[in-house]
Order: structure tokens, then C-alpha cells, then sequence
């Protein structure tokens, strides 16, 4: 029998549950980490940009953990842990294709979009190996003494006193834990929800896709392809690989990541009315099905081998109806998950990280504990909304680029202003991430997205109903058409 008293139970040992043990500890609270698997193992979530990294660097320098505060750059990663496998990102890079058409370069770049995010490899970003990163956290709450309880199920949760008991097994050995307070990081795992009984929320979300996806060697570049069908590469401000690299279409995109030991992270992520799942056919027919639509990125992929095996979800949206209560909270990627389109779900997640932090140094066993958890559920709905707003408004713009490019800059410009307002020390911590919470500028993304597909605005006024919403937001230049949809790195 395994039994174990604890202040806060986390349900989940991915990143964001065993990063979160590690900071409730530094607070003066017993956490213990419970996951139904173990590591390593095989996860997306990959993409990392500026303010996750800035957020994570502040967590550990704050809560003295020094070691976690490399984590935050790619040179610092790189020198401080050789051996956890990371991949450099320097930005993000679009390019819009022709269902059925071999990708044309245009001399001004109206087929493309590339948003740099640092200057230098020395303040570049990182894209995850997951396998690596979450076991790296795993191992850091062990050694700091953490209680973790892998390949463990817990059967049931009941309610004792003003706190919970966990019962399970591990293995053949019975488990009990009590503890005051729950944490759901178990992402699609939804934990609670499922113990709880709580359902989907009842605004749902515009957002709809579906995904399939692997890891694979043997890539090509996607800049040498550019280059050879007479593409101009010098006037990127960044080499074009070295990003998150989206493939976009009608009806869908395509995510490329790199890692520095040779694997590549590759999916997509399909409008499921476009192309709906066929659970008759397996994902490797319906890869080199989406290749032959795409013939430039079949040429990509030609001598492409898939590592792990390829995964297939149905519609990938949730969005639950609570996110907190009494003494328990789900984070970010538990109650609530869009599409990984602009690389919003770390942040996202360490947002509410941040946030809950907060709210428990502030308020831990006092009446206000309560009160806050109902303004964390408020923050985490407007952030929901909004993101879901951008993404679902960005699916639309697919068919035409420059609409989809407008739609992209409600995120571009809160992103690279919440990165100058961090950096200038003017952000107050656990505030709304991208700004999700502003008045204005959440009626101007919901007017947008209501009129994307709207053909009776030609899409010059629509990019100029954009270009006035952000323009509080926008201090990088975003719609200089001196730029030509190529966007250095303002510090």
C-alpha cells in the first residue's frame, strides 16, 4: 500500500505538470506528480516563441531555479544541455499553396510570410523535442524530491473534508492519496472533467480541424526547393527553415519543425469538412494522399521516412465548461485546446502557469482563494475566445492569403507587444495573455472574423479594418508594404 499526504495533487507529469510541482515547491507547498505513463515518450507541442521563453526564464529566476533558466534560449540550451535535444526558431514562416499546383515563387513575396523573432541565433527560440524536455522536468522533480508516481491510475477521487482523496494502483500495489487541492495537466487526458462530470462548454468554439502527424527523417529543406524554383532567399530575414514552418492551403496547413539531430516534426492539420477522417483509411494512405495534392511539399517529403507511427485525431477542438473550482484547477492545455496554428499552446500554458502561481502565493488557505480561482476561469475564457477568434478567423483567410495574412497580425502585433511590455518590466504577472481581455481590441477581432469571408469588402478594405484594430498593438511595423511580407526582428 503506497499512501501519501500532500497540499496539492498534480494529475499529469508533461511539461507543464512537472514544471508546476517544481514552482509549487519553491513556494513553501507539497506537491506530488501522478502521470498514467512514463517517459520518454512521443508528444507534439513542439514550438516555443519569445514570450513563453521570457515567461519561463522569469519562473525559474524568480522561484531560484537556475537550472530551468537555459531552457529559455536556444545558445543557452545548447551550451548548458547538449544532450536534450531542442531545434532552432528563428521566427515563423508561411508559404500559401494551389491544391494541385507546384509552388511559385513571386518576386514580391505575396505568396508568403515570414515574421522573424530574433536577431541572432543568440536570441533565437526553441522548438521541444517533447520526449527530451518532459523527461528532463520529470527527473528535476524527482531529484528535488517531488513524490512521482508514474504509470499510476487513479480510480476514483472523492471528496474528503475540505480537500480530496485519490485512490489507485500502481502496478500491483495499491494507492491513496490525500490531498487539499487538485491540478489537471493531463491535457486530452481531462482528468477532471472526467471524475467531475463536466462537459463542453456551451459556446463551443469556430475553430474546426483535425490532425495527422509524425516524426521523420531525411526532410529536404524547404529553402533549397525555394531556391532552385527561383525564389529570392537573401530577402528572408531569416533562413526560412529555421522557424515554424507552415505549408498552407485551402482547407488546411502544414506544420515543419526541425530538431538539431536530423528528426523533423511534420502534420497537418486539416478543416475535417474539407477533408473529412475516414477512419477506413490509414494515415499512411492518407499522408501520400495529402502529398499528391501539395506537389512542392511531396518533393519535401520525397525520400522523407516517418520514425514513430503516424497518428490520425478526429476534430482536435475542446473547450470545457469550468475550468476551476473550490480546490481544484485545470491549466490552460487541459480545459481548453485550438489547433497549433502560431505556435499559441506553450505560452498559452505557461500564461496560466504564471497565473496560478499568483494566485496561490496570494492565497493559500484564505477565503479569497475562491474568488480568485473564479477570476482565473474568467481570464482563461476571454484568452479562449480570442485565440479561437485568430485561428478560426486564420482557417478562413486559407483560400485567400493576404486575408489570412491580415487575420495573422491581431496575433503578431499582441504577441510582439506583450514581449516589449515584459521586457520594459510593465506586465503584471497572470494578466491576459495577448492582451485577450482588451475591449476593443476583442470587438475588432470579432468584427474580423465575422467578415473574412465577406466578398462584398474587397480585401484591401478588409487588411485596412485590421490594420486600424492593432494599430495600439502594432510597435514592429506590421502592414508596411515596404516590407513585402518579409518582417526582420525589432529588440
Amino acid at each position: 500500500m503506497i499512501e501519501n499526504h500532500a497540499d496539492i495533487a498534480i494529475i499529469g507529469a508533461g511539461f507543464s505538470g512537472s514544471l508546476t510541482a517544481l514552482l509549487l515547491q519553491q513556494i513553501g507547498l507539497k506537491p506530488v506528480l501522478i502521470d498514467r505513463g512514463s517517459h520518454p515518450r512521443f508528444a507534439i507541442g513542439e514550438s516555443s516563441t519569445p514570450l513563453a521563453n521570457l515567461i519561463l526564464e522569469d519562473l525559474s529566476q524568480r522561484h531560484g531555479l537556475p537550472r530551468l533558466a537555459p531552457l529559455s534560449n536556444y545558445a543557452s540550451w545548447k551550451r548548458a544541455y547538449p544532450n536534450i535535444v531542442c531545434g532552432l526558431k528563428r521566427g515563423f514562416s508561411y508559404f500559401h499553396h494551389q491544391i494541385g499546383e507546384v509552388f511559385q515563387p513571386r518576386a514580391d513575396h505575396a505568396n508568403e510570410l515570414l515574421v522573424a523573432a530574433s536577431s541572432t541565433v543568440e536570441d533565437a527560440d526553441t522548438h521541444w523535442l517533447r520526449s527530451d524536455f518532459d523527461q528532463f522536468l520529470a527527473n528535476e522533480a524527482t531529484a528535488a524530491g517531488i513524490p512521482y508516481y508514474y504509470e499510476t491510475s487513479i480510480d476514483e477521487l472523492l471528496p474528503c473534508g475540505n480537500g480530496w482523496t485519490l485512490k489507485g494502483h500502481r502496478a500491483e500495489e495499491l494507492l491513496t492519496i490525500k490531498a487539499s487541492f487538485i491540478i489537471d495537466a493531463s491535457g486530452e487526458g481531462c482528468f477532471l472533467a472526467k471524475q467531475l462530470g463536466i462537459g463542453a462548454h456551451p459556446r463551443g468554439l469556430k475553430t474546426r480541424s483535425r490532425a495527422l502527424f509524425s516524426h521523420f527523417r531525411n526532410v529536404a529543406n524547404w529553402d533549397d526547393l525555394y531556391t532552385n524554383s527561383g525564389g529570392i532567399a537573401s530577402d528572408h530575414p531569416y533562413p526560412c527553415d529555421d522557424a515554424a514552418l507552415h505549408h498552407v492551403f485551402d482547407g488546411g496547413w502544414m506544420w515543419v519543425l526541425r530538431f538539431d539531430n536530423g528528426v523533423t516534426s511534420a502534420g497537418f492539420s486539416l478543416d475535417p469538412d474539407r477533408f473529412p477522417f475516414d477512419k477506413s483509411v490509414s494515415p499512411e494512405t492518407e499522408w501520400s494522399a495529402m502529398l499528391q495534392r501539395l506537389p512542392s511539399v511531396r518533393e519535401q517529403f520525397a525520400d522523407a521516412k516517418a520514425i514513430v507511427p503516424f497518428r490520425q485525431t478526429g476534430r482536435m477542438q475542446r473547450r470545457l465548461e469550468r475550468s476551476s473550482g473550490e480546490n481544484w484547477l485545470m491549466l490552460p492545455n487541459t480545459a481548453a485546446f485550438l489547433d497549433p496554428l502560431h505556435s499559441t499552446g506553450n505560452a498559452f500554458t505557461l500564461v496560466g502557469i504564471e497565473r496560478l502561481l499568483g494566485i496561490l502565493e496570494r492565497s493559500w488557505n484564505r477565503p479569497q482563494l475562491v474568488e480568485e480561482l473564479k477570476r482565473y476561469d474568467k481570464i482563461l475564457n476571454d484568452e479562449v475566445e480570442f485565440l479561437d477568434g485568430i485561428v478560426s478567423g486564420s482557417f478562413a483567410g486559407f483560400q485567400d492569403f493576404e486575408r489570412m495574412i491580415a487575420m495573422s497580425m491581431f496575433y503578431f502585433s499582441s504577441a510582439t507587444w506583450s514581449e516589449s511590455e515584459r521586457r520594459a518590466g510593465r506586465t503584471v504577472r497572470g494578466s491576459a495573455f495577448l492582451s485577450a481581455d482588451d475591449s476593443d481590441l476583442k470587438s475588432a477581432l470579432a468584427r474580423a472574423t465575422s467578415e473574412i469571408g465577406n466578398r462584398s469588402i474587397s480585401t484591401a478594405e478588409f487588411t485596412d479594418l485590421v490594420r486600424t484594430a492593432i494599430a495600439p498593438f502594432n510597435r514592429v511595423g506590421l502592414f508596411n508594404a515596404a516590407n513585402r511580407n518579409q518582417y526582420h526582428h525589432h529588440p
